[in-house]
């Protein structure tokens, strides 16, 4: 058994030592940790007794621009959308009934429920593990390397629920490119890979524990020991630990077999971990993004390789005319030690002395030389030239003057100025995608159990639900990633759209409050919910109203009814009478005439 671990950590730091020496001889190790240098603006070499004297400024464009491209990828909102691949794209239209005329809901089948349930789960995971800082973390890792890597593992100390307990959590984390080591470095695609191993340092007391919780004997947990092997790990902060402290590299090795995903860890010569599946995952739960691609390598190009040249140059050009503002200032003293007596100093109106003879010089300070005067407009072409070939130009950055420029202008220019970083664009939300799969993966496998969940509706609000993934094993989704406006630009812009609408009718009131965003207006669903109470209050009293016109309008009808009625009634009496009348008068001649 011993024997049996011992061989398996054997192999597995191999292919670490193959790994590592790969990125040595490729030279990642060594620049990888100038460039974070550069970045942080450790740009002079240490200084020495002949320059510590020498003017040493730093300008650092290199940060300005990677923080600027940074954000401009990062300036979209991401919403991750599931759909069921066989519904996908066929909804029912709604139908209406017959006798009320309004549309009646259509049910939703259990595959597209799943979809739903999913869609809104990414949306509340993404603010639980806080998706977003990860992101940044990562893409600043890229920007300055060249490649940044997301890890998500399943973290069997998270505990909660009350109503439902439940015993485990996803978590995420970012893997810097020094601790990533694939099986094969030509291959860009992760989820190709025969093996990929992460190292970390971990305190050998949390080894041992986790060592002991796996079953391992107690001679084995005691050959986990510290060590000090931290030049491997590339960057100063990181070679450089507490005095004292007993920490020990660990290597989380992932692999394949039959499509399926296991993993294991090793510390020095002992599996702390071993051989363990991963339930059913079919997906490395790793994603690899390249900031700028490097032919036949997982490993990527990031902006400060090309930008440290330049750097050097705005850096040296710029000390230089602050060297000769110095010697032009203060310049040196020549002196002849046999006439001056005295040392000078730079106190002000300072007499100095002089023995010699008449007419020879005794002190005078020594000419510098003239710097050239092209130098000051040299630096600005270099930093105006850098900003245009990296994408970050005047107008990304809003430095440019937009005073007598119209909007649609202004918005060209912005937008041609983002045009550069349109491909490490596609490639974050690529990535993204690859996130919402390994997370569906987690949710499919280990969320196997019912828990409580808070999620958000059509409105945002939170409400709570039940959700266990292992229920929608079976159902097969597709991902899609949404990008939406996140910036007070594209704010802006919104409002815009929504107050011509308002203006021309196309929507009232509560349906452009229900669109306006949150950081505009965030007491809106007060006032949604007022303006709804008024307007049904409203439509109360128009019902009212109305009944009231009815029954008024009824009354007057009945009233001209009687009316006709009693005219009718008047006109046949009146008829009856005359009748009588001209049967009486007929009666009379009748009388007479037989008489």
């Amino acid at each position: 058994m011993a024997d049996s671990i011992m061989e398996q950590a054997g192999i597995v730091n191999q292919q670490y030592k193959d790994g590592l020496a790969y990125k040595k001889q490729q030279g990642y190790l060594k620049n990888w940790a100038e460039y974070e240098r550069f970045r942080a603006g450790d740009q002079w070499p240490k200084a020495t007794n002949r320059t510590k004297d020498l003017p040493r400024p730093v300008f650092n464009i290199i940060d300005q621009i990677q923080g600027h491209k940074v954000s401009s990828v990062m300036n979209e909102h991401i919403k991750m959308v599931f759909t069921p691949m066989e519904s996908a794209g066929q909804q029912e239209q709604p139908q209406m009934d017959p006798v009320t005329q309004q549309p009646i809901p259509v049910q939703q089948d259990p595959e597209a429920e799943a979809a739903d349930l999913f869609t809104r789960y990414a949306e509340s995971t993404w603010e639980r593990i806080k998706q977003d800082d990860l992101n940044e973390e990562a893409l600043d890792s890229a920007s300055n390397v060249g490649t940044c890597i997301w890890h998500y593992y399943w973290d069997t100390s998270a505990q909660g629920g009350k109503k439902l307990a439940y015993v485990g959590e996803m978590q995420g984390e970012i893997i810097d490119p020094v601790n990533f080591f694939p099986g094969n470095p030509q291959q860009r695609d992760v989820q190709k890979q025969p093996y990929v191993i992460i190292t970390s340092r971990d305190e050998v007391t949390n080894v041992q524990n986790e060592a002991k919780n796996n079953g391992l004997s107690t001679e084995l947990v005691a050959m986990i020991t510290p060590d000090s092997e931290t030049e491997d790990q590339a960057y100063d902060m990181a070679k450089v630990e507490l005095t004292g402290s007993k920490k020990v590299t660990v290597l989380t090795k992932y692999w394949k077999e039959n499509g399926q995903v296991f993993f294991m860890k090793v510390a020095g010569n002992v599996v702390v971990k071993p051989k363990t599946p991963m339930n059913g995952m079919k997906l490395y739960p790793l994603v690899v993004m390249q900031w700028k691609r490097r032919k036949k390598s997982i490993f990527g190009v990031g902006d400060t390789e090309g930008l440290i040249p330049n750097q050097k140059a705005i850096n040296f050009l710029i000390a230089m005319q602050i060297k000769s503002a110095q010697d032009t200032g203060w310049p040196r003293m020549l002196l002849k030690k046999e006439f001056i007596k005295q040392n000078p100093s730079n106190t002000p109106g300072e007499i100095l002395v002089d023995s010699g003879p008449p007419g020879s010089w005794n002190a005078q300070y020594m000419q510098p030389g003239n710097i050239a005067p092209q130098t000051p407009a040299l630096v600005e072409n270099i930093i105006t030239y850098t900003k245009e070939v990296a994408g970050a130009n005047e107008s990304a950055l809003g430095e440019q003057t937009y005073a007598n420029m119209p909007a649609s202008a202004i918005m060209m220019l912005q937008k041609a100025a983002g045009v550069p970083i349109e491909s490490i664009k596609r490639r974050f939300y690529q990535a993204a995608e690859d996130i919402g799969r390994i997370w569906e993966q987690f949710w499919k496998v280990y969320y196997n159990t019912d828990r409580l969940i808070t999620l958000k509706n059509d409105n945002e609000e939170p409400y709570s639900a039940v959700f266990n993934g292992s229920q929608h094993a079976e159902t097969d989704m597709t991902l899609k990633i949404d990008i939406g406006p996140s910036s007070s630009y594209s704010e802006s812009l919104m409002m815009n759209s929504l107050d011509k609408l308002h203006d021309k009718g196309e929507i009232d009131t509560v349906m452009y409050l229900k669109y306006v965003p949150n950081s505009v207006a965030p007491f809106k669903d007060r006032l949604i919910k007022e303006l709804q109470q008024r307007q049904e209050q409203q439509a109360m009293m128009q019902q009212q109203q109305m009944e009231q016109q009815a029954q008024m309008q009824q009354a007057q009808q009945q009233q001209m009814m009687e009316q006709q009625a009693n005219s009718q009634a008047q006109a046949q009496q009146q008829r009856q009478e005359d009748l009588a009348l001209q049967n009486k008068k007929l009666d009379i001649e009748a009388m007479k005439a037989a008489k």
